[in-house]
């Protein structure tokens, strides 16, 4: 006897969260393994969050002013110095639809077809989260009405101050990162730009703390590789990086790349940049209960059709601005 049309839905309810379940993992590690930047935040690891109305960012941002030598019988001061505030940043949520039509459903019917469209239908979405995290994880926060998790623009600014995690950065100057207009100083010749990138990497660095990353637009990025070309060593230092075809090029201890959603313009107005990033303050949190969950499958209303969502609850946050840099305002690629 046919199935009827409730048991066949029913029954591929049960088949695509099955698969998408038994994929997940790999597909997670497809989303973030596909560009650097997402690569390199996804396998320092994840920050996990089991609750909470908002993500707390702790701030390092005052100093210890006990510390101090001391004689014999020497008294230590009792001071309580305020040295830690909380960021709080909004969870935003990341979702990816799943339609089902009631006539694919039911024309599909071998189990190899059905199992071919909802490998294709899974693939689709996977790719689509690809896309948007890359373009997410460059930019400010701002899109789709500020729905849009916050990127490197919103941490790293050109001004260098800016508001985020709820810290004014304007009037909290310890938090504004370093920032360096690289259209003043000789950045118009191959020397001068140089310079300014070493003096950027350096106002970035405290003690043996340094940029762990360097990302700027593929023009930029085949420039450094212009400047290499007598010694050219394409060398980075996370071997996995190359190992999955990410091109990357060393710059004092850093892997330089580049990022296919950094174009011109992308820095200021319509011109080139670099940011120098420091990962060990920039964390991907995610939100245990929805980890890249698929919900239950929902009746459409007024149609025989059926959709479910591919959800991740999250935000990127950064707990040290100052740590972080951007050389901006590089009108033409230095040709001399």
């Amino acid at each position: 006897m046919a199935a009827t049309p409730e048991a066949l839905s029913e029954s591929l309810d049960q088949l695509y969260s099955t698969t998408w379940q038994l994929m997940r993992k790999e597909a997670v590690d497809n989303i973030f393994n596909a560009t650097p930047l997402s690569y390199r935040l996804y396998n320092k690891g994840i920050r996990k969050e089991s609750g909470g109305r908002w993500i707390g960012v702790q701030l390092l941002y005052g100093k210890n002013t006990t510390v101090k030598t001391i004689g014999i019988g020497g008294a230590v001061d009792i001071v309580n110095d305020e040295l830690i505030t909380t960021g709080k940043a909004d969870w935003k949520w990341v979702v990816a639809n799943i339609v089902r039509y009631f006539g694919e459903d039911t024309q599909n019917a071998g189990k190899e077809q059905i199992m071919n469209l909802l490998q294709a239908k899974l693939k689709v979405a996977e790719l689509s989260l690809v896309d948007k995290f890359e373009e997410m994880l460059v930019a400010d926060g701002s899109g789709n009405g500020g729905l849009d998790w916050c990127g490197l623009a919103k941490y790293i600014t050109v001004a260098g101050t800016g508001d985020s995690l709820g810290i004014d950065a304007t009037t909290n100057t310890w938090w504004n990162n370093k920032t360096t207009d690289m259209a003043q100083g000789g950045s118009t010749t191959h020397l001068g730009t140089m310079n300014l990138i070493r003096n950027t990497y350096n106002d970035c660095s405290v003690g043996n703390d340094h940029p762990t990353i360097l990302m700027s637009t593929q023009e930029m990025y085949e420039w450094y590789e212009l400047q290499l070309q007598n010694i050219l060593r394409v060398a980075p230092v996370d071997r996995k990086m190359a190992d999955l075809g990410f091109e990357a090029l060393q710059y004092k201890g850093a892997d330089w790349t580049y990022s296919p959603s950094l174009v011109a313009g992308s820095f200021d107005t319509s011109d080139h940049g670099l940011f120098f990033l420091n990962e060990r303050y920039l964390d991907l949190v995610i939100h245990t209960a929805a980890d890249f969950h698929m919900t239950e499958w929902k009746p459409i209303p007024n149609q025989l059709d059926r959709v479910a969502q591919i959800v991740v609850q999250g935000e990127l946050v950064c707990s040290n601005r100052r740590m972080q840099g951007i050389g901006y305002g590089i009108a033409a690629i230095p040709v001399t």
